[in-house]
């Protein structure tokens, strides 16, 4: 599961470009999983790290400070 935060803070740090790569990668829309059930894409509130937004949780593993190259290698640790 990869639950990317909504927040203002992590909108106004580049959440959008986030979510777009990843649909774009996985083929889904925000709310979906993948044909295989391999990944769903979710929106989570404040995950706390909104000091180094934008974050995403894959499983319960955190990533911050993401640009889309940075969001495109942590999906990459799991393909």
């Amino acid at each position: 599961i990869i639950r990317i935060c909504k927040t203002i803070t992590c909108f106004m740090k580049g959440k959008d470009s986030i979510v777009s790569v990843l649909e774009d990668a996985l083929g889904i829309k925000m709310g979906e999983t993948t044909p295989d059930r391999k990944f769903s894409l979710l929106e989570a509130n404040c995950i706390g790290w909104c000091h180094k937004g934008p974050a995403m949780l894959i499983n319960d593993k955190v990533y911050t400070e993401l640009t889309p190259e940075k969001a495109i290698q942590a999906l990459d640790e799991y393909m």
